[in-house]
């Protein structure tokens, strides 16, 4: 062959672009059967510039040939294992005619860059194994993180019902006890009334029934704030009729309900909590807002329900209320419960401008 038409001896700068772009080829994928055939085929278009060669690349099971590597004269292997065990290695088969020159500087240069880019899919391979860890890692972790939230809704829904079943039990004994016999107490009384006048003891028994007339209907209104009868026979719209009705009558803060949308059947646990959160945010209102009224919007759609509790008073800059320490606790427990029930709570308000908290919770169908 005319020397001066043989191909020029590859230089370290070629080297160093061969393994460029085999780092180029390791990133585009992670997986096995796209990466392996790439590597071959530019490794045999690459070092096959002097001499006809066949690649072979293998990685455990996974092995990929380039044309005609079974008729190989002679070889040169890289042999790699990685952190995690998996062993596979890099050959490069020489092809035709012993005679081809196979000069020292080439077949040093092919023998680096084939040790450099067994190193280089090896480097990888453990990358991508490290990274696919993590990745069940971290699938693991929300897998567990879910189950655990899963376990603390239910949880919440345990206590909320358990925390309103006592406070029932104990309504019921105010009323099956307590008022029963107060009620009884003022049929004697009102028995003796009669007589009392003969003994001088009227203004007596008169003042002794006012004080039981006092004692009965706060004994009535306690029973009603504990657990109001009315929100488990009738459910969430009534229940919140009648603490509307309570703020205006009782406490002399003024509570308009506007209702839109079809209402549905609530489970108990989510009635519980949306009736004692708005009661909590109609109490920071009557409290902190200066406001004389404030108005709740029960809004129903499908598989979900809002509740909005608004006024127009004094507001609150709700960046500074989340640093601030004092009575915050009503504020945070209605945001964990109703998160807890896969719900969520929004908050408007700036100062002078009134506040507005939206309740919002998936109930997921339920009867009309």
């Amino acid at each position: 062959m005319n020397e001066t038409t043989q191909p020029e001896p590859p230089t370290a700068m070629h080297g160093v672009t061969i393994l460029r772009r085999l780092a180029h080829i390791l990133r585009q994928s992670d997986r096995p059967d796209i990466v392996l055939p790439r590597i071959a085929d530019h490794l045999v278009d690459a070092l096959g510039t002097t001499n006809p060669i066949a690649v072979s690349v293998r990685l455990g099971n996974d092995e990929y040939q380039t044309p005609r590597y079974e008729d190989a004269t002679r070889s040169t292997r890289a042999a790699f294992t990685t952190a995690q065990g998996a062993e596979g290695n890099i050959t490069v088969a020489h092809l035709g005619d012993r005679r081809i020159d196979r000069s020292h500087a080439i077949h040093t240069m092919e023998s680096t860059v084939l040790d450099a880019a067994a190193e280089m899919v090896c480097a990888r391979l453990e990358q991508v194994s490290e990274l696919e860890d993590l990745r069940e890692a971290r699938r693991s972790l929300e897998e567990e993180v879910l189950a655990r939230a899963t376990d603390l809704r239910r949880l919440a829904s345990g206590l909320t019902l358990a925390e309103e079943k006592e406070r029932r039990e104990i309504a019921s004994d105010l009323h099956d006890h307590i008022g029963q016999a107060l009620a009884f107490i003022k049929i004697r009384m009102r028995e003796l009334q009669g007589n009392a006048v003969f003994a001088g003891f009227e203004d007596t028994i008169g003042e002794v029934l006012r004080l039981l007339d006092q004692t009965i209907r706060y004994t009535r209104d306690l029973t009603g704030e504990i657990s109001p009868p009315v929100l488990y026979e009738l459910g969430l719209g009534a229940g919140l009729d009648w603490l509307a009705e309570h703020f205006t009558v009782k406490r002399k803060f003024q509570v308009k309900l506007h209702a839109s949308g079809r209402p549905r059947a609530l489970p108990n646990d989510l009635t519980v909590m949306l009736f004692k959160s708005v009661r909590e945010l109609l109490m920071n209102s009557l409290k902190h807002s200066g406001a004389p009224h404030a108005e709740v919007d029960v809004h129903w759609r499908d598989g979900m329900v809002s509740v909005t509790v608004s006024d127009d008073g004094r507001g609150f800059d709700p960046a500074a209320q989340a640093h601030a320490h004092h009575d915050g606790f009503g504020l945070f427990s209605i945001r964990e419960r109703i998160r807890d029930l896969g719900g969520s709570v929004a908050m408007v308000s700036a100062p002078r401008r009134g506040c507005r908290t939206t309740l919002e919770v998936p109930f997921g169908g339920g009867k009309p």
